[in-house]
């Protein structure tokens, strides 16, 4: 190492230490330069940095209970190695290409004993529907190879991922954060980017339509559940394709369709991130939500484009990985510069060389057995089983790489995962790869990764940013800004009645505490009397959601519980409608479109989602005060994300359903209120407290005094919630906002006809326009009140439409008939035109960062 630069000890401690790891020197020569600048305390603020920004990205948990976990040092790479791993690659894809155009085709491989037929077919991974696809199978697209690189400087591929490459999205998030926490201590290192990859991925895609002037583009995936769901959202974002599930595609007719707002919409092309035998439960064996009924026939019509195509999991067979050295010599190919793991039947090694071993199925992709810790099972795996279907494979001694560990450095072995693209009969590889620790090496569980910095000689090339599709007419720039799914408008709508459900909550409990905190120094009966009708409408969840009516005569007040009753509503998750539930169900429906969220957005969310983590520290011995501190601290990160959403969220990405939730729900809440705490004449000096109650809840006090001053009443007080069209918090005011926001829905009303939804709307208007203050007399004892008849007619509108909403614009298509096939391998299907629609909400999830704006930067 060189000595021309005074190390830190910590950095010292590891350079002299026998445990360096081998490699090339130069590199940790410049490593060891680097770092020599920076204390291992402002390496550790780093690496909490870091952690700080994977988790708003969604690739760790609030908790601490990560699934990544970013090494802040980056992997250093020479070109010459680089070099030799691209050229290994190349030749890899190339072969691999040509056994799945065989196995698709000819299948001469197969009939001149290339592979063994009998271990092919007997695997999982071969599905004999996949040849009936033949004709439009194109082999590989998008790939990703496990390499290692043992002690001697060989290179191994452990796993070929050729059906969809896990972790792209993960390594663009990674160069992202690597390079704005470690970018001033790596400066001008001759990092070679990657941006140019994914502009020619999309190209790629591109040229799969061609000949289409508005090609769909959709990437699928599992959904919230999956573990790998964070960086597929990431990617969507990225690259600005819609992010789509199952249930937001349908087939009709041989054609893949998306439901959006406004019916079907035509899907060009699928880039699918679900494994093939769970493409299509309708022609395949294994039954999953996760696929699209119907969606192999649309591929053999060549009504859509499926990328990865279909079928390309064979490739992970072992009858196939084993004998690519055959393979390439008869497809005459140049032997691998990148080396198969030995390999030898299981009955031919001695047990003394187990430990040097794996042992492996090579019909079962689930048992894998240590030679050396595993020896009992399998033992009693071959008195089950027999040894004929099981193999050995030799242990490659993995190289080894310094990560960051409790305030030094520790070498840990590590796995590179290089990422590919055939195109064109091109293959471009992704110049950098996710490093990360086998199994045996996570730490509590979580997989540790590094990004890979691949050196570059010479000048930085110059980056020329492709050329976009001209717009053929001003009708274009419609296309611009893409589709809204049905699912994500629902799942928009539902976060808007989230927000206000919150801030209701919030407002609601904070006024409460007000009350009873003031009762202990002004004990009068009129505050004592509005205090408990206040306790009884937050017990009885009338003031909150599910706004449960309530029959004043059954209640029977208690005096007390006061505290008891606040501490519930705040942390006990298990009170529908208290504030754990409600700002649960926003975070949980912000991730469900965090590819359509701001970067500030998802900050926001995380703040919420820490509050949350903190809930469980409340008790009743908690001060009245901190309760405060803690509800003033959430009101104002709920209004932060709710302008924050409405500041970047364009009107074309579901804003107005946002909006119209929000609306909704506002509505209800009035209703709620005044039906439990107004509606009721009460002694003067108490419907006063009462009023003034209703009117703090709902940021009105003021408004009310400087408006009214010394005429206020609780007629006047009805009038500014519920009759004033120009006050942003009444109630008419809501249903003329919900009326402009619905004229961005799509209609589906004969011309000239009024639909469903406008009828209900105009009779809610009217309702309003006819109403006076006369209207509002609560306190006329010889006729039935008419703000209760409103109040009624109302009611029974809003659940109207909330049920319009839901049948009208959240669903397109019937359930789809089950189907139990007892014989498989039929070409002539018929396709149901109406497959399964699953609305799904909530799912424990974690948010993304917004990359966009860092794309030019990497």
């Amino acid at each position: 190492m060189n000595d021309d630069f005074d190390m830190p000890e910590w950095l010292s401690s590891y350079a002299n230490s026998s445990a360096l790891p081998t490699g090339n020197k130069r590199l940790l020569n410049t490593l060891f330069t680097r770092l020599a600048r920076l204390s291992s305390d402002e390496i550790t603020l780093r690496a909490n940095e870091i952690r700080r920004l994977m988790r708003n990205s969604g690739f760790a948990e609030i908790d601490e209970n990560q699934k990544w976990q970013l090494d802040p040092l980056p992997m250093l790479v020479t070109s010459d190695k680089w070099n030799t791993l691209c050229r290994g690659i190349e030749q890899r894809v190339k072969l691999l290409n040509d056994v799945l155009v065989d196995l698709n085709g000819e299948c001469r491989s197969l009939t001149n004993g290339v592979f063994s037929t009998e271990d092919l077919m007997k695997h999982p991974y071969y599905l004999a529907e996949s040849h009936i696809l033949s004709s439009v199978n194109k082999g590989l697209f998008l790939t990703a190879f496990d390499i290692a690189e043992d002690t001697n400087g060989d290179f191994y591929v452990l796993n070929d991922h050729c059906q969809f490459p896990r972790g792209l999205g993960l390594l663009l998030e990674n160069r992202i954060v690597a390079r704005r926490v470690m970018s001033e201590e790596f400066a001008e290192c001759g990092v070679q980017r990657i941006v140019g990859f994914f502009e020619q991925l999309q190209q790629a895609i591109s040229h799969e339509t061609a000949s289409l002037s508005d090609p769909r583009i959709v990437i699928l995936c599992r959904g919230p559940d999956d573990k790998y769901y964070s960086e597929q959202a990431y990617l969507a974002t990225y690259m600005g394709y819609t992010l789509v599930r199952s249930a937001d595609l349908t087939v009709r007719k041989g054609q893949v369709w998306l439901k959006a707002l406004d019916g079907l919409r035509k899907v060009d092309v699928i880039l699918r991130w679900i494994e093939d035998r769970f493409l299509d439960s309708l022609e395949q064996v294994d039954y999953s939500e996760f696929g699209i009924p119907g969606l192999l026939h649309a591929v053999r019509k060549r009504n859509v484009v499926l990328l990865n195509p279909m079928g390309n999991g064979v490739i992970q067979i072992p009858a196939i990985k084993n004998s690519l050295a055959k393979a390439a010599e008869f497809f005459g190919r140049e032997q691998l510069l990148l080396r198969q793991q030995e390999t030898c039947p299981a009955q031919s090694l001695p047990e003394e060389d187990w430990s040097q071993y794996e042992l492996l199925s090579s019909v079962d992709p689930n048992i894998k057995f240590d030679g050396e810790l595993d020896v009992e099972s399998i033992h009693h795996t071959f008195d089950k089983k027999g040894v004929e279907s099981f193999y050995w494979r030799r242990k490659v001694n993995l190289s080894q790489a310094p990560f960051w560990h409790e305030s030094g450095l520790v070498n840990k072995p590590i796995i590179m995962r290089c990422y590919a693209l055939y195109s064109e009969e091109h293959v471009y590889i992704l110049p950098s790869a996710m490093c990360f620790t086998p199994t045996a090496f996570h730490v509590d569980g979580n997989t540790e990764i590094k990004d890979t910095w691949v050196e570059t000689i010479g000048p930085p090339q110059q980056r020329t940013p492709p050329i976009p599709k001209s717009l053929q007419s001003d009708a274009d720039l419609a296309l611009v800004e893409g589709l809204l799914p049905s699912r994500t408008a629902e799942n928009l709508f539902w976060l808007g009645c989230a927000i206000e459900r919150s801030e209701n909550v919030i407002r609601l409990i904070r006024v409460f505490i007000d009350k009873f905190t003031e009762l202990a120094i002004y004990p009068d009966e009129a505050h004592k009397n509005a205090l408990v009708q206040l306790k009884v409408g937050l017990e009885n969840q009338a003031l909150i959601y599910p706004y449960t009516p309530l029959n004043h005569a059954d209640i029977q007040p208690l005096e007390s519980g006061y505290k008891e009753l606040v501490v519930s509503m705040i942390a006990d998750n298990r009170f529908i409608g208290g504030l754990n539930s409600t700002l649960n169900m926003v975070v949980q429906s912000a991730l469900q479109v965090r590819e359509l969220l701001s970067y500030d957005s998802l900050r926001i969310i995380e703040s919420i989602e820490e509050e949350l983590h903190n809930f469980s520290a409340i008790s009743e011995q908690t001060p009245t005060h901190r309760l405060q501190s803690i509800l003033d601290k959430l009101i104002g990160l709920t209004m932060a994300f709710n302008g924050s959403i409405q500041d970047s969220l364009s009107k074309s990405n579901g804003a107005y359903m946002i909006e119209i939730g929000k609306r909704l729900e506002r509505s209800k809440q009035l209703v709620s209120m005044v039906q439990t705490l107004l509606q009721q004449p009460l002694p003067e000096q108490e419907q006063q407290i009462v009023l003034e109650i209703v009117l703090v809840a709902q940021v009105s006090s003021v408004t009310h005094r400087r408006r009214y001053r010394a005429f206020k009443s609780i007629e006047t007080g009805l009038e500014l919630l519920l009759l004033d069209s120009e006050y942003p918090r009444s109630l008419a005011y809501q249903i003329k906002k919900i009326t402009e926001l619905c004229k961005s829905l799509p209609v589906n009303a004969k011309p000239g006809f009024l639909s469903t939804t406008e009828k209900i709307l105009l009779q809610l208007t009217a309702s309003f326009a006819l109403a006076d203050r006369q209207t509002l007399n609560i306190k006329d004892p010889q006729s039935p009140s008419g703000l209760v008849s409103l109040l009624i007619s109302v009611t029974s509108q809003l659940q109207k439409f909330s049920e319009m909403m839901q049948t009208q614009y959240f669903s397109h298509t019937k359930p789809a008939s089950q189907l139990h096939w007892s014989v498989m391998g039929n070409t002539q299907l018929i396709v149901d035109e109406a497959p399964a629609h699953q609305t799904q909400k909530g799912g424990n999830t974690t948010h993304v960062d917004a990359p966009n704006e860092d794309k030019g930067a990497l």
